[in-house]
This record gives C-alpha cells, structure tokens and sequence, in this order.
C-alpha cells in the first residue's frame, strides 16, 4: 500500500533560525541523514515551492538535490525551470543548469546555460531574454553573461546584442534594467539622431532619485556639428498639499554653425519654474482658518526662442511662441470673502518689442464678497475691488485702484416661466503715477500724467425664459434673453478726464500715456440671444447659441457682431463643430471656424478651418489657417496616421506628417516622416523660421523600454 511520508527539519543556521523546511512526496527513504523522495516530490522553504522528479535533503548539511522537471514558485511572482538544481539552506546558495525564469509581472523571460545564486544576488551564464513568446520571440536580447539582485530588482547584461526576428540590430558592451517599477537613480534610455545640417545627435538622461519627495533628471546632449548642452528638471513634493518643478538648460553653439546660419546667439540658456500648494497658508504659516488657500506659480527666462527649441532630439514638438508669460497667483477663499494676489510678467522673444519698455502687472490685489441674498432671494449683492501695480523699467509707472458693485432685484412671472431683473452696476476707478517717462520719447513728457477719479452707474433690464417641447424621444429646450443696459452717470477728473474725449487715444493709439486707459466710450446696450438644444433618448445631440449686440452713443448706433456657435453631434461618430461671427459695418465674415470630425471603430479623422479678418490700427489683417488629421487602424497590429498644417495666407506648409506603427504585446516598431516650420531668432531677420524635413523610427521593447531615433534630412532657412 502506498502511503504519504511527510518529513519536516529545522534548518539551524542563524539566517533561517526561524526557517522551517518541509518535503513531501509519495514514496520517501532515508539513508542515513540523507533523505530522498519520489513522485511528485514537493519541498517547501521561505517564501518558495519546489518540486522535481527526484528530491533529496541533507539534515546535516542542508543540501537540497532536484533533479528532473525543477520549477521552483516563487511569491507567485515568478517561477523558474531547470533540468538539475542545488541549493544550500543554511548558506542560502544556489545552482540551477540550464536555467529558465519568467517574471509574471512583467510578462519577461530569461533563458541561461547555468545560474548561480548566493541570497538575493544571481549570476548568469549565456543567454537571452524577452519579454515575447519564447518558442519563436519577435525580440531577444543576447548576452555573454548577466547578474540579477532580487532585492534591488536590478538586471544587468553584458555584451548585449539586440535581435529583432533573428536580425541582429544593436550593440552595447553594458544594459541594465529594473523589473519593477520602484524610483531609482541610473542611466535612462539615450536618444539618437543624426542630421545633415547639425551632425550625429546624442542625448544621455541621467535620473537621480536619492529620496522618495524628490528626483532629477539631467540631461547631458551633443550635437557633432553644432555644440553641445545640458538640460534638466528637477522635481519636488515638499508636503502632501504641494508639488513643483525646475527646468533649466544652456547649450553653446559652434562658431561655424552659429555664422552660418546667423544666429543672433552663440549661447542659449534659461529656466522653468513650476510650483502648486492648495493649503499653504495653514502649512507655512500655521494659520488655521475655516477656509482654503492656494499659490500656483509658472515662472519661464530664457534668452531666445532655441532654448526651447533644443530641449530635445524631435523639435517638432516644441511649442514655441514670441511672447512668454510668467504668474504667481496665491488666494484666499471662505464662505462670504475671496482674496487674491496675481503677478503676471510678460518676456517678449523676438526683439520686435522692448522689454525695458513693457508693461508688467506686479501685482494685483484682489478682494470679492460672495453673493447676499436678501427679501427671499429677490435682491442679491456682491461687492469686487481690485488694486494693480503696472510696472515697468523704462517709463511712467501707474497703481490702479477699482471697485464693482452690482445690485439685482429678480422675480418670476407667469408661473415662473418669465424670469426678470434690474442690475444697478456702480463702479469706481482711482489712478497714481510714478518713475520717469520713457527715454529717447519726446511724446511722453511728465505732464502727460496726472492722478485721476472716475465713476459711473449703469441700469441693466433682463428678461429671459426656458422653454421645454418634447416630440416623441426628442426633446427641445429653448433659452432666449433679452436684455437692454443704460449708460447711466459719469464722472471723471484729472487722467480720465484729458484722454476720455480725447482722439490721441483712439483705437490704435501708440502714445505711452494711453497704455494705462483702458475705459469704454459710454454708450446704451441692446442684447438679444437665443439658445437651443436638442436631446436624444436623453442625450444632447445638439447645441446652437446666437447673440448680437446693438450700441447706442452720442456718435451715433451700430450694430455688434452678430455670432453662432453650434455644437452638432451629426451622428454616433461624427460631429460638427462651428462659431461664426458677422460684422454688419463692413458686411462680411470676421471670424469664423469649422471643425467636423468623425471617430469610428477603425478609423478617426479630422478636418478644421480657421479663417479671420480684422482690423488692426486701420488695416486689415487677414488670415486663414486648414489642418487635418486621419488615423486607420486596419487590425490590432497595424495603425497609419497623417496630419497636415497649412497657413493659406502666407501659403506655407506649418507641418505635414505620415507614418504607421506596427504593435505587437511585446513589440513597437514605427516609422513617420515629419516636415515641420518652426521659429529662430537671427541677426537680419528677427521672425525668421526653419523649415526641418525628418524620418523617425520608434522601436519599444515592452516591457523594458526603448527609443525613437530621427534622421533629419533638410533645413532651410
């Protein structure tokens, strides 16, 4: 009769004192201290399961022998095979041969001829890894040997050859990667390149991450024909109610390079500050208040646009812009009271404006009371001030005080299907000046300033209503407002008083005093708008919203724009986007944008047109801008896609791209050609724009990584 013999030992030394060790199997003999099972053996020590054909234990000292079939399961999250394996309980040492091991969180494989195991470090013989299918892998790394610290998570592999179906691709003496997803300073995946114009590119990030609130990553770059820079970010969270980030970066230029192409640089540096705190009064200051508080802050220098430009290898994805703007915004909000302070400092790029000369907002001081609801909620009243510091090097500087008073008496007729109110709108304004009028202007002398006062009380009529008609599953919901505003009283004295009849400050205007007035010609309002919505089965399958203004004042009427914007969901995956605005004066179209787009099942696209046509300073400015996008997946490998960008004013491609990209669970592999036009600063031409021609090529190892490298073909300028 067959039976059970189940043999337990206490393995005795001091690293597994607490170890106990337990071998199973349906046949069992001993020999001496040598104990030895059979038929589906199983042994059981730590946090692992072995089983084999054959097992045999040691008590005396500690030597386990598998042989035949040896999987070893470890926490369930990996397992590993072997024809032969040795192990010691008391020293914690093994040996495998040949060795197999698949991680299932990460879905990688590993095949070597031997591995030898001493606690949590493993070395390997030759062999390969994968994270495909191991009977015929679409990618395999080899190598000449590897180690692996179970502790740290940690592979690394030497003389790596990368295969992609048996094609050998690249080679590197030394790769190391982590198996699991936990923060550690390394190496990270460089990017490649290589241009006709700028040379071999090659960029090495460098991730730093000693402690678990804060990383940085840096990012050391060389462009063989150009020069060469180091960008970086390092990224912080101080406390549980904040986050933020730095960014710097300078790059040299080649002398050849920057005379060739007449860059107005031959160094580019700058920085990024990025920073977020929604509870900083009661952290910093200890403050505990009933209710919240919050700093944002976005910072940005730099001294010309290829700062951004050479941040990284693909410069079409740079967004690049003439004007920068930098905040810092703190609050304060309770039940009843909101404060706030904003600082907002503008940088101009392209040197077409002084920045001496530049008006910045340091800052404004911001105070509202919430909306009191007195006589059942038939009267409502909230106050708004603000006091703002422009600020300039170079000019006449000005502190601006204002005060907003709206009081609204509101009622409901007809049932309540005819809403009504009154708006009585006060509203104030003090001014101050101080500093130096502009140099090298003889239009802005000191006399052209002068403290001033202004008031005014406007009357607002409203009458507004919501309709409901249902026909069947649709359902239609119309919204129409009217609502007239008298130019009440008006007061003004000193500044307002010099420029508000005045001509010198027209629409247009460059006279430096005129930078600081910012009122309205008074004037009576008409506004008429209806709104319209349509749901489905519940749902809102579309949206119109109509509006024009008419303005009467002393000169005369006119009528505002009259604008249309429609939200139209066409079908289950189209729709179609339109805002429209028509000017009556010059009897034409101003503004207009059309975006339909359809989203299906294998297919997605997009078409979009911007078209405009203002008056600036007495001339027109025309533009007129198309873009489209498509995308086809044609099965689960398989996708195409395509965009273009074309600016039909200036008749100029602004980008055109076309690739695919072939995904496998294991394996990315694209390709996509990209035109793109993108800004520079010159000597000659200070909005000049290069036009960049590149191939791309992506290749993803999942789950380890990988890295796109681009070829860039043209770059005319």
């Amino acid at each position: 009769m067959r039976k059970w013999i189940a043999l337990s030992v206490i393995a005795c030394s001091a690293l597994f004192a607490q170890e106990r060790v337990e071998l199973f199997g349906l046949n069992a003999d001993a020999n001496g201290s040598v104990v030895h099972a059979y038929g589906n053996p199983v042994l059981t020590y730590q946090d692992k399961i072995l089983t084999a054909q054959r097992l045999s234990y040691d008590r005396n000292t500690s030597v386990v022998e598998a042989e035949g079939n040896v999987t070893v399961f470890g926490q369930g999250k990996y397992h590993a095979i072997s024809d032969y394996t040795k192990l010691n309980i008391d020293t914690d040492t093994r040996m495998s041969r040949p060795f197999y091991m698949i991680d299932h969180q990460n879905g990688l494989w590993m095949s070597t001829e031997q591995s030898d195991a001493c606690e949590s470090q493993i070395d390997l013989a030759s062999g390969m890894v994968s994270g495909c299918n191991s009977t015929d892998p679409l990618w395999k790394i080899r190598f000449s040997s590897a180690n692996y610290n179970t502790d740290k998570m940690w592979m690394n592999l030497y003389n790596a050859r990368l295969y992609v179906e048996n094609v050998p691709l690249f080679y590197l003496p030394y790769f190391g990667y982590p198996t699991d997803k936990t923060r550690r300073s390394g190496l990270l995946i460089p990017e490649f390149g290589l241009s006709s114009d700028q040379g071999f590119f090659y960029q090495q990030p460098i991730y730093i991450a000693p402690h678990n609130w804060w990383d940085a990553e840096l990012r050391p770059q060389i462009r063989t024909k150009r020069g060469s820079g180091l960008y970086g970010d390092f990224r912080f969270v101080d406390t549980a109610s904040s986050e933020g980030s730095i960014r710097f970066g300078y790059f040299k230029e080649q002398a050849a390079y920057a005379f060739e192409n007449d860059l107005a640089n031959m160094k580019h540096y700058g920085y990024d500050v990025n920073y977020q705190h929604s509870a900083f009064l009661r952290e910093w200051f200890d403050l505990e208040l009933e209710g919240e508080s919050g700093l944002y802050v976005n910072g940005r220098w730099m001294n010309d646009v290829d700062y951004l430009n050479l941040q990284q290898i693909d410069e079409t994805q740079n967004t690049t812009t003439n004007q920068i703007l930098s905040r810092i915004n703190a609050y304060y909000s309770s039940e009843d009271d909101y404060l706030g302070m904003y600082l907002k400092h503008y940088q101009y790029l392209d040197g077409s404006i002084d920045n001496g000369k530049t008006i910045q907002i340091l800052p404004t001081l911001h105070y509202h009371h919430y909306l009191e609801n007195f006589l059942e909620d038939h009267l409502l009243i909230n106050a708004d001030t603000t006091i703002t510091n422009y600020y300039r090097p170079d000019g006449m500087r000005a502190v601006e005080g204002t005060v907003n008073v709206p009081l609204t008496l509101q009622a409901g007729f007809f049932e309540n299907t005819v809403d009504a109110s009154y708006v009585a709108n006060l509203s104030g304004r003090l001014i101050g000046f101080y500093g130096n009028p502009q140099t090298n202007n003889a239009n802005d002398g000191i006399d052209a300033y002068e403290s001033g006062e202004y008031g005014q009380v406007d009357h607002t009529f409203k009458l507004s209503s919501a309709l409901v008609k249902p026909y069947g599953e649709t359902t239609h919901v119309m919204t129409p407002e009217i609502a007239y505003t008298f130019a009440g009283s008006r007061y003004y004295k000193g500044y307002y008083d010099r420029y508000h009849n005045d001509t010198i400050c027209a629409l247009g205007s460059t006279n430096p005093a005129c930078e600081f007035y910012t009122l309205q010609s008074p004037s009576d309002t008409l506004s008429l708008g209806v709104n319209n919505y349509l749901f489905e089965k519940g749902k809102q399958t579309l949206v119109d919203r109509l509006s024009q203004n008419f303005r009467y004042d002393n000169v005369g009427n006119y009528y505002g724009e009259l604008t249309n914007e429609l939200e139209w969901q066409i079908a289950q995956a189209v729709s179609y986007y339109n805002v429209t605005s028509f000017n009556h004066d010059r009897n034409r179209i101003t503004k207009e944008r059309n975006t339909i787009r359809y989203d299906g099942k294998n297919i997605t696209s997009s078409l979009n047109h911007h078209y405009s046509d203002e008056l600036r300073n007495g001339a027109t400015v025309y533009s007129s801008y198309w873009s489209a996008d498509a995308s086809y997946q044609y099965n689960r490998h398989y996708r195409f896609f395509g965009l273009v960008a074309y600016d039909y004013r200036e008749d100029l491609m602004k980008r055109s791209e076309i690739g695919f990209l072939y995904s496998q669970r294991c394996l990315d592999v694209g390709l996509r050609f990209v035109q793109n036009n993108r800004p520079v600063l010159t000597n000659d031409n200070a909005n000049d724009s290069v036009n960049d021609s590149y191939v791309f090529l992506t290749l993803i190892l999942k789950p380890i990584g990988g890295s796109e490298f681009n070829y860039k073909i043209t770059n005319n300028q």
